[in-house]
């Protein structure tokens, strides 16, 4: 039986988790096939929210200026793509209010001079947080106006500017800024890495041992996003079990191959069990027994699991004999009693 287990977790400057697991022991081979499945689920089907648009003051393009700011606007854009975002509800939610939970919106407006980071930006209260507020993104050198629009939306993996651009339609208008669309990177997973080594196992045979690490940006832990991954395995093979072809085909061999074991193992039992079946007379007086086997209509009727039991044990044991036996077992000891008395006599 393999166990995972936790050997190493901390936190770094960044505020990027890490966590070492073991898994042992497993069979030659095992180790590579875990490791692969588990390391492509982690780095492409685990969600996380994302910056996909940036509006900022009347710009048009990414390559115009901002008066009064610092940083180019691709500079900008860099830097709130390194925002980090955690969502602050944990309750389950129903599928009408799960989809607009899905998008956000954040507003930033400031004045000059003054260093702006992504705690100033204003989210809707209770749906989600940034867990860096402390991100640097540019500086206002003078005493200019800035508004900065960011959507926040949730997904997996990597999407690129071009798709969003599709999905999103806009009505240009002089007056509204257009958004800048950015590439979205929704991946919580930074790098995953894992290790094989063989180890001997008690009985001295040889056996493989799984190293796993995992590296996050701190929006989920690395144990919750082991779980989440072995939870998107189960449910990629689990269905393939349910399907009327695999019944089909199990069900013709389950009952040629089983059934033969089956026959064994309740034989095995009668024969455990004569005595005690012997000693219920209530099983017997329920069925009245002539000439042997035979056997009529019964006084209280019984469930077809204990009419097959019956049958097949009478089939099996020829009740004369036995009763016999065990007649000529009573006179023994009936005749070794009396001798002994008339000894002491």
């Amino acid at each position: 039986m393999s166990t995972l287990t936790c050997l190493e977790n901390y936190i770094d400057k960044e505020k990027n988790h890490y966590s070492c697991f073991l898994i042992e022991p497993l069979e030659i081979g095992n180790g590579i096939t875990i490791g692969n499945s588990l390391r492509r689920t982690l780095l492409s089907d685990l969600t996380g929210f994302s910056v996909i648009g940036v509006r900022i003051n009347n710009l048009k393009h990414e390559f115009d200026t901002v008066p009064g700011l610092r940083e180019d606007v691709l500079e900008v854009i860099l830097n709130l793509k390194e925002i980090v975002f955690k969502t602050s509800f944990v309750f389950p939610l129903p599928e009408e209010k799960e989809k607009s939970f899905r998008k956000f919106k954040g507003f930033l407006l400031q004045k000059g001079p003054l260093i702006l980071t992504a705690g100033m930006f204003q989210l809707p209260k209770n749906s989600i947080q940034i867990l860096n507020p402390n991100q640097y993104i540019g500086t206002i050198v003078d005493t200019s106006e800035i508004y900065l629009e960011i959507d926040i939306e949730h997904g997996k993996g990597y999407r690129l500017a071009e798709e969003n651009l599709i999905k999103q339609v806009e009505k240009k208008s002089g007056k509204n800024p257009t958004t800048l669309f950015v590439d979205g990177l929704f991946m919580p997973i930074k790098r995953v890495n894992y290790k094989i080594k063989l180890i001997h196992d008690t009985k001295g045979n040889i056996k493989e041992s799984l190293i796993f690490e995992i590296w996050t940006n701190g929006s989920i832990t690395p144990k919750r996003s082991l779980q989440e991954a072995l939870k998107l395995l189960l449910n990629l093979y689990y269905p393939l079990f349910l399907t009327k072809d695999f019944f089909s085909i199990s069900s013709v061999f389950a009952r040629k191959y089983f059934a033969k074991k089956i026959l064994k193992q309740k034989f095995d039992k009668t024969k455990k069990n004569k005595s005690n079946l012997l000693q219920r007379p209530n099983l017997v007086k329920r069925l009245k027994i002539i000439k042997g086997l035979k056997w009529v209509k019964l006084d209280k009727p019984l469930k077809s699991s204990k009419l097959l039991k019956l049958t097949k044990f009478f089939k099996l044991l020829n009740l004369r004999k036995i009763i016999k036996q065990r007649k000529r077992q009573q006179n023994k000891k009936n005749q070794t009693l009396f001798f002994k008395k008339i000894k002491k006599i």
